[in-house]
This record gives C-alpha cells, structure tokens and sequence, in this order.
C-alpha cells in the first residue's frame, strides 16, 4: 500500500510540475505568433556589388506545433537566369531552374532563455542556432563564428520581419569585410 501511495505522489507531482512550466513555454512561442500562417512572394538573390542575380517565388507556412515550438515549412523556385558579363536576363514562361525547400523548428529553450531555430536539411542534420526577438515582429537568427562585439567574416544572419504592411520581409546577410553583405531578400504577403 505504501509503494502505491508513492508512486501516485510522485505521478502526481510529476505531473503538477511538467503542468506548472508548460505555460511559461507557451508565452514565449505566443511572442512569435506574428509569423504563424501561410505566405507567398518574391525574392531576390544578390552580388557583392549589391546588383540581382538571380529571383525566385517563395512560399512559407508557419505552424503552431504541441504548444511549445512553431513549425517552418520554406520553399523557393528560382528562375533560370542567361548572364552575360554584367547583364542579367531573366526568362519568363521558360522551365523552373531549381528549387528548395527547409524544414525547420522554432521553440525556447527555457534552460538558457533563448529561442533556438533548428533547420532539418536533406541530410538529416539539426543545427540549433540562437534566435532573438530584436524588434516589434522581427526574428532573427545566423552563425556566429566569433562574438557579436567582433564579427569574423562568414557570419551569417537571418531576420525574418512582420512590415507595418502586414508584408513578411526576410534578408539573408553575410559579414564580410567589416560590414554585413545583403545576399537574399524577399518580400511575401499572407495567403491564409
């Protein structure tokens, strides 16, 4: 009788506690909520000397997934693009070039008060990187391989950006040589 009345207890506090941080996981994916739904739009791939290279359609649906953690869904077709020396020519009505697509995760690890993004690629692998709110409805996240006081070149960063518009604004920078490279932007519109 003793065995049973303690594993009820512990059962029982188990639950009382999991129940007790539960809402704390789900205020903070609450904040996030400006990105949950589906958008479509374009973007831009950009060269060094900040001229387009190449633009393809996006698509992008954000989901709330068991409270705790949003589910990204982002797929790109990129047009097929002739360059010649400085000109680009984008070719309407031909065949899709190639196309991507990203799975990833968003959730908050409560232990270190972080938001993480967790992108899952073709190959199976999960890289956790830090994400922050740095703004009314703006998301970012990148690599960092240095602090953020001293930037080395490679450094990555993505911010995701709700316009006054209602518009999703999305930029893709690279450090490089002292300053951040615009290297892909879109702008989409929500579908649903």
């Amino acid at each position: 009788m003793n065995k049973t009345l303690l594993t009820l207890t512990l059962c029982l506090i188990t639950v009382f506690v999991a129940s007790a941080q539960t809402p704390a996981l789900t205020d903070e994916i609450k904040k996030l909520d400006f990105l949950v739904g589906e958008w479509k739009g374009e973007g831009w791939k950009f060269r060094p000397d900040g001229s387009r290279e190449n633009s393809f359609t996006q698509k992008s649906k954000v989901q709330i997934k068991d409270v705790s953690l949003l589910r990204v869904k982002d797929e790109r077709t990129y047009k097929p693009v002739i360059s010649s020396g400085k000109n680009t020519i984008f070719l309407p009505g031909t065949p899709v070039f190639h196309s991507s697509s990203l799975e990833a995760s968003i959730y908050y690890d409560d232990k270190l008060k972080l938001y993480r993004w967790r992108g899952e690629n073709r190959y199976g692998r999960k890289d956790p990187l830090e994400a922050k709110l740095v703004g009314n409805k703006t998301l970012q996240y990148g690599i960092r391989f240095s602090t953020p006081l001293e930037p080395a070149d490679g450094n990555t960063r993505i911010t995701i950006q709700i316009t006054d518009a209602g518009e999703w604004h999305e930029t893709f920078e690279i450090w490089h040589r002292d300053r951040w490279l615009l290297v892909e932007e879109s702008t989409l519109k929500k579908i649903k």
